[in-house]
């Protein structure tokens, strides 16, 4: 049976005629060709489903224990890791590049030319390395990743004993072949610092405890297939190296320098470079993230970031780094740290080579600033929590895995239902879901999480009450319309009241009261401010419904209670958490030839800018910030117009948009957080910002998916028209319904029917949050 099919697959025989596998077909198969293809994609270990698409086409669903990292990695995962293992062994095996014993550079070539790297540079790289090594003065050393034994030999005979790992058999052969008293090379992944071969290895060397003071991955991390694996090994290596002990993370490709590395490596062919960059097959990241990696483990750990210190201008002195963890080590005395733009990367009056700085260095290290690049240095190490930035990371597995997964379900599809060979296949794309997901579910990590929805219908509780309260003395009075004329309600607002009469007429109205209900939204992140002001809404209706109260009045009383219905809550916190990461997603995704052009509507307080602009820091950016009100553009630019590349302007929803000084086709994404429930027109909406958009752009929005009684009770009373105007026009799906809100469903088909394809949508069916009924979109524009 072929590796790429599980054994129970049947054949398209056997699905479509009621055949046996293995029996002859007899005739023509019949049925519904592309769910049969379905049910045999589903079949295979790595999908969990494969989903039709409006088009014909199905959408493969990755099966999350193929792309599982831990406890072990699933199978997708491992296929990667495979692929460098049998590149590495078979390198190793040729040894083609071997110079001497403690010079192996079999695999070392430039990036530009593809030519070898010179030898003495190569010799200058690993003692330097081997220096930043011995400088913590280690007694016991882990090398996870030791290749051809470059650092290996040069810190054998310094240290009382020291291990090697590889997973490329013929390194561990070739250098177990030449081991010493107190070494030894055992076949290890760099996931497999605990695996029993290690500590067996650590014990025959006579590590105490079997827990080196010394920790090594170096130009390893390169092969690794994304964050989420580099986080597990990580903390592999934090929790296994002893206390007081080092782990360094080195010769790591910063990618924050990408673009300028594919610019360099094509001679600054801007079209050339933007592709290489593109298809970059290697995990880059920056000293950010893997100080937020670090973070999250239990360990008290300190990081110092290094630039290459060799005498030549190279690929690996511009574009690397070496970052020192100090685990559970008692800070030196921290001093002013002393910076010089680094000459590797920036040409400017006072500029100076790290090499420079190593001569001068007098004993202090030579450092470069985690959040900067081009600014080296001397400086201690720095709690990593001091650290600023989410991080940069451009990972390799995703486009791994699509192809993989496209051709496993090509090779499915073809022996299994030959006949629908034809059906278009795609792939949902993980990555932006995990990583978004993650990043969402990080930003409420001290909240639980499951409590929030309970708060909420408590809220809606109240609401209840407080419409039937306001309704109840004239409910007798006929219909809809004579009940708003006993009422008073202005004619903009009987829409509401509609809505409320539709609810009480399917809804029980508990019995209760507003109790600790304030205090118990701000135990689970929920601000106070906006607790009170639904409650202050809720409890002036008739007011409200009669225009002699503008809910303005109550949401702008004061700055927390508008930033707390827009941002400071714990469902907005965990959406506004994952448009910064669409938005990190998009930098490396849409792959601009200039700035990331942005397009926010409906920005209101900036609840959701803030976010999105963190997820942007330290890019290049054109972001415009507009509003259908010159109130909120001005709020806007008192909180935002000191940011670089952030401009601000007039824009409505519901005019043309193509009339609103944007032009077409040029903004690789538009943001809008709750929002688009307020075109009269969705659909023609939809298609304008569509047309706004570059190929490939994203359309970013959070909106409310249910009905709330709580919002009928006070934010809706903001989407009323103007008197005389119609709310929604005779094309709009919700026309006729008294509606705002669209289901995930109903936003599922509206964004198709207007060209715009679905990527992703949070919070998961299975999340806690989920029941809050408020949801992040993202699709993106063919």
């Amino acid at each position: 049976m072929p590796a790429d099919l599980p054994a129970h697959v049947p054949t398209a025989s056997a699905q479509l005629a009621g055949t046996e596998p293995g029996a002859a077909p007899g005739r023509e198969p019949s049925g519904d060709l592309r769910g049969a293809a379905a049910e045999a994609l589903a079949a295979h270990p790595w999908i969990a489903a494969a989903e039709p698409e409006p088009g014909g086409g199905l959408r493969l669903v990755p099966d999350r224990a193929a792309l599982a990292v831990r406890p072990e990695p699933g199978g997708l995962v491992a296929e990667f890791l495979d692929h460098w293992s049998e590149v590495y062994d078979w390198t190793y095996t040729d040894a083609a590049a071997r110079h001497s014993p403690d010079l192996d550079l079999s695999g070392w070539r430039a990036s530009d030319t593809g030519r070898p790297l010179p030898a003495g540079h190569m010799r200058e790289w690993a003692d330097r390395t081997a220096e930043l090594i011995l400088g913590a003065r280690p007694r016991y050393v882990l090398e996870l990743g030791c290749g051809t034994g470059l650092l290996a030999h040069r810190l054998r005979d310094r240290v009382h004993g020291y291990v090697g790992t590889d997973v490329a058999p013929a390194a561990v052969r070739a250098l177990d072949a030449d081991a010493r008293p107190g070494t030894a090379f055992v076949r290890a992944a760099a996931h497999e610092s605990g695996a029993p071969q290690v500590r067996e290895a650590l014990e025959r060397i006579g590590c105490p405890d079997g827990r080196p003071d010394c920790i090594v991955l170096n130009s390893v991390t390169q092969c690794f297939p994304g964050v989420d694996y580099l986080e597990a090994v990580l903390h592999g290596m934090l929790a296994l190296v002893a206390p007081g002990g080092t782990v360094l993370v080195g010769d790591v490709r910063d990618a924050r320098l990408l673009d300028d590395f594919a610019r360099w490596a094509e001679r600054g062919d801007g079209e050339r470079a933007a592709e290489r960059a593109a298809r970059e097959p290697e995990l880059l990241f920056d000293p950010p993230t893997l100080a937020r990696l670090a973070e999250r483990a239990p360990r008290d750990v300190r990081m110092s970031v290094h630039p290459k210190t060799m005498r030549d201008d190279s690929e690996l002195t511009r574009y690397r780094f070496d970052a020192v963890l100090h685990v559970d080590r008692s800070p030196a005395r921290p001093a002013e740290p002393a910076w010089f733009p680094n000459r590797a990367l920036a040409d400017v009056p006072g500029a100076r080579w790290a090499s420079e700085l190593r001569e001068i260095a007098d004993g202090r290290a030579v450092v470069q600033d985690p959040a900067d690049p081009a600014r080296i240095g001397f400086d201690a190490a720095r709690p990593v929590a001091d650290v600023s930035g989410a991080g940069t990371a451009h990972e390799p597995f995703a486009a791994f895995a699509e192809r993989r997964l496209l051709e496993v379900a090509r090779t499915v599809v073809r022996r299994s239902v030959p006949q629908a060979r034809d059906v278009p296949l795609t792939v949902e794309p993980f990555a932006l879901a995990d990583r978004a997901e993650r990043a969402a579910d990080g930003a409420v990590a001290g909240v639980d999480a499951a409590a929030v929805p309970a708060f909420l219908r408590r809220l809606d509780e109240a609401a209840l009450r407080a419409i039937a309260d306001a309704v109840r003395p004239v409910r007798d009075a006929g219909s809809p319309d004579a009940i708003a004329d006993a009422l008073g309600v202005a004619d903009r607002h009987r829409w509401i009241l509609r809505r409320w009469l539709a609810v009480l007429d399917r809804a029980d109205v508990p019995a209760g009261d507003i109790g600790t209900l304030v205090e118990d939204g701000r135990a689970i992140g929920y601000p106070p401010e906006t607790t009170r002001f639904m409650l202050a809404a809720m409890g002036r209706l008739p007011e409200l419904l009669r225009d002699d109260l503008p809910l303005q009045a109550l949401l702008f009383e004061d700055a927390d209670t508008a930033d707390g219905a827009y941002r400071e809550n714990t469902v907005n916190r965990y959406l506004n958490a994952a448009v910064a990461e669409v938005m990190r997603w998009a930098l490396a995704t849409v792959r601009p030839d200039g700035p990331l052009r942005v397009l926010e509507v409906g920005a209101g307080v900036g609840g959701t800018t803030a976010d999105a602009l963190a997820g942007l820091a330290g890019r290049d950016v054109d972001y415009l910030y507009t509003d259908v009100s010159r109130y909120f553009t001005s709020l806007g630019r008192r909180r935002f117009g000191d940011r670089p590349g952030v401009r601000f302007g007039l824009f409505d929803v519901n005019a043309d948009l193509a009339a609103q000084d944007v032009e077409p086709a040029s903004r690789h994404v538009i943001l809008a957080a709750n929002v688009l429930h307020n075109a009269r027109h969705l659909p023609r909406m939809l298609a304008g910002l569509r047309d706004l958009l570059v190929p490939g752009g994203l359309l970013v929005f959070v909106e409310t998916g249910r009905e709330m009684p709580a919002l009928l009770a006070s934010m809706q009373f903001l989407m009323s028209p103007p008197a005389g105007t119609e709310r929604l026009a005779p094309e709009d799906p919700r026309a006729g319904t008294d509606r705002v809100f669209l289901t995930p469903a109903e936003w599922t088909n509206e964004l198709h029917r207007a060209g715009l394809h679905p990527l992703l949508t949070l919070p998961h069916p299975n999340h806690p949050l989920q029941e809050a009924g408020v949801h992040l979109f993202t699709a993106r524009r063919e």
